[in-house]
Order: structure tokens, then C-alpha cells, then sequence
């Protein structure tokens, strides 16, 4: 293969690191539309090498947010550079979607795509069924977040002929050994863009809490920025013992503010960030209603082992209760942030980029030998078995 085109939304900093280590294999172009101002992504540099190169297309919205959206230009791309391969954001809800399925068929170019599938759909009507049928039709394969989206898809009667998992990670090149960790921090670290869903606000209450009825002395450290910013920084201007860091994308910062800290809590939504939390052997504690967080992420903690999942249904009770009972008990504490480092040592190793790679190139290969024909792809992560704590 001579060159990869990856099409997504906009390029988050942590996107953008696995998808230039895919150009160690091959040339790859990376389609994009500019990230919208407020949103907590960071500014994205130019590219670093001869091997990448960069496309902006303009997203146009003319029926709002949930139907309808362009990509303004992919079209005109592919037929252009007519790239050896793609691998796609599985977003359904754009029309540069289909398009791009579409030409992949008539031009005869491999189209992976990449998404979180069914995961968050626990029923799915006839038409929703059809267009997945379909998209899974057009697409050489799709490649699963995690094993509990492959999952979903078996459970709507899917067949996972076209079924692929390349698990969802992110390398953090400074990490915390779990024998750095004194036994004596009182931290705890939330690590996201703040925008609504995330459930910061009842984290504050419960460390109040906590502090008030227990006597703890806790601290929670807040990194990252977005549209509710403002809001709890007004919140929390009284609070000495919330710490707002703001916008911290160098990891060596990251993990400097994590020393501090004995655990990571994400009480909303949550996403990628649960496994930066582990890099940092933090227990991480969210809750446990897994197909409304924001990415199937939260299912690679074993409840128990590297983190605990709070009952939604009664959110303070149960996440005071998660909280107080690592904090009240160091040995199981330690035993936890090994486990969490652990965790993450399984999710990084091999790294997401070899594995997408892994899924890219067989896929071309065979097509390349039988384009008539339609592939298996399950990789060796997919035909394991998940757990429904994981």
C-alpha cells in the first residue's frame, strides 16, 4: 500500500498521535475539518514529515447537528488522489459519509470504518437496522472501538463477517509506575473537556462532603477546558480545595499534577480519558450506565480491580460511598492503582496504530488478490471475550 487516507471530524491532539505513527508503514493523508473554537481540542501543528499531508474541508451543517452534515471537498479528494485506502469515523449522520462509501465501491478503494457502532443503541428500529445492513454492505470492514461494540452488533443480529476491534487507546509517553505512588496523596484528578454531561459539578458536592462529614482532607485537581469553564469557575471560586489547571496538553505536566493524587474520577460521560487515568496508576471511578458515556472506553475497567463503577440510579449516595471507601482503605487502594497500570499496559501493548494497521493492510492485501471478494477481519483482540465489568 502506497498511501492511507483518514477522513475524521476534526484532529484531536491524541488522534493525531496514533494516525502519524500509521505513517511509519505507509504515506497517509489526513482529512479534517478546523476545530471549533470552545471545545476543549487543542490547535493541531503541522505535519512533521514528507509522509503526511494535511486537507481542511470546511463541515457544513445546513439541517443542524444530527442530520445531514458535509464534508465539503472529500469527494473531489478522493477521486483526485484516488488513495490506496480509507479508513473513515463511522458517523452515520453525514452525507460525506455515504458518499465516501459510495466512491470507495465505484473506484474499487478499500473504505474502513472506524466507530463506536451500536454500543450506545439498546433497541434500533427496522430503518436504523437497514442502514446499518447497508453500511455494512459498502464497507470493507468495520473496525470496533472495543469488544463490547463488536458485541452490539452481534446482539442486534449482526453477522461479524465484516467485524473488526482495534481497542481504543492512547500511549501517554510519561507515565506513573504504581511504585511512585507514597500512599499519602490526597488528590483526586478529573481530566476532560468540561462541557455538559461530565458531572463535575457532583464531584464537587461529594468531596464537600466528604471533607465536611469525614474529615478528608481532599483536594480535587481539574484539567481541561470548555464551554462550562466559566460556569465552574464561578462555582468553585470559594473552594481553596479545587484546583482549576485549565488546558494542559503536555503530558510531563499532566503527571506531575497526577502525584498528587491517589485516584481519577470521571462522574460523567466519560471517554479516553479513563485510560490516561490508568497510565497514571490511578483508580478511576465513573458511573455504571456504560451505553450512555461517550465512548465505550469505561468498559475496559474491571470494577473492583482497577476502578469502581458508582450506581447512576443513586449518583451522590454511590459515588460518596466509591470515593470513601479507597480513600479509608490504603492497601486496597494500592492494589488498585497496580491493577489500573496494568489495565492500561494491556490496552497500549501493541500500540492502536499497529493494530489498525494490522486491519488496514490485510484488507488491502486481500482485495488487492480478489477484489470480488469480502473478508473476514476479526483480529485476535476481537474474538476475545468481554466481560461486562470491562
Amino acid at each position: 500500500m502506497k498511501r492511507l487516507c483518514i477522513i475524521q471530524p476534526l484532529l484531536s491532539n491524541y488522534s493525531r498521535e496514533t494516525f502519524l505513527e500509521l505513517a511509519q508503514h505507509c504515506q497517509v493523508d489526513l482529512v479534517f475539518s478546523p476545530t471549533p473554537s470552545g471545545t476543549g481540542f487543542g490547535d493541531v501543528p503541522p505535519p512533521p514529515n514528507s509522509q503526511v499531508r494535511y486537507f481542511v474541508v470546511p463541515t457544513f451543517k445546513p439541517f443542524g447537528e444530527q442530520l445531514g452534515m458535509i464534508q465539503w471537498g472529500v469527494g473531489r479528494y478522493i477521486r483526485r488522489e484516488r488513495p490506496d485506502a480509507i479508513m473513515i469515523f463511522g458517523n452515520p449522520r453525514y452525507l460525506s459519509f455515504w458518499t465516501t462509501l459510495l466512491w470507495g465501491k465505484l473506484l474499487r478503494i478499500p473504505v474502513q470504518v472506524h466507530g463506536h457502532g451500536l454500543y450506545k443503541k439498546r433497541h434500533i428500529g427496522t430503518f436504523y437496522h437497514s442502514m446499518m445492513t447497508l453500511l455494512l454492505k459498502l464497507a470493507t470492514s468495520y473496525i470496533c472501538y472495543a469488544p463490547v461494540v463488536r458485541q452490539s452488533f452481534l446482539d442486534h443480529g449482526f453477522s461479524e463477517q465484516k467485524l473488526s476491534v482495534a481497542h481504543n487507546s492512547l500511549i501517554n509517553h510519561f507515565p506513573v509506575q504504581p511504585q511512585e505512588k507514597r500512599g499519602d496523596e490526597r488528590g483526586i484528578l478529573f481530566i476532560g473537556r468540561l462541557r455538559s454531561g461530565n458531572n463535575v459539578p457532583l464531584l464537587v458536592r461529594v468531596i464537600e462532603r466528604l471533607r465536611r462529614v469525614d474529615g478528608l482532607p481532599l483536594t480535587l485537581h481539574v484539567i481541561g477546558t470548555g464551554e462550562e469553564t466559566q460556569s465552574l469557575q464561578a462555582d468553585t471560586s470559594n473552594l481553596p480545595w479545587v484546583v482549576l489547571h485549565g488546558e494542559i496538553y503536555a503530558h510531563e505536566q499532566i503527571r506531575e499534577v497526577s502525584l498528587n493524587c491517589f485516584l481519577g474520577c470521571y462522574p460523567g460521560n466519560a471517554g479516553l480519558s479513563v485510560e490516561h487515568l490508568m497510565s497514571l496508576s490511578l483508580p478511576v471511578i465513573t458511573h455504571d450506565d456504560l451505553p450512555s458515556h461517550q465512548g465505550p472506553e469505561p468498559s475496559f475497567i474491571r470494577s473492583g480491580v482497577g476502578g469502581l463503577l458508582y450506581d447512576h440510579s443513586t449518583p451522590e449516595e454511590s459515588l460518596y460511598l466509591a470515593i470513601k471507601s479507597l480513600a479509608t482503605d490504603p492497601l486496597r487502594l494500592a492494589r488498585m492503582q497496580k491493577s489500573a497500570f496494568e489495565e492500561y499496559q494491556h490496552l497500549v501493548n501493541p500500540p492502536l496504530s499497529a493494530r489498525l494497521w494490522s486491519i488496514i493492510d490485510t484488507s488491502h492485501s486481500v482485495l488487492r488478490s480478489d477484489p470480488a471478494s469480502s473478508p473476514s477481519l476479526d483480529s485476535e483482540t476481537s474474538r476475545r471475550k468481554s466481560a461486562p465489568s470491562r
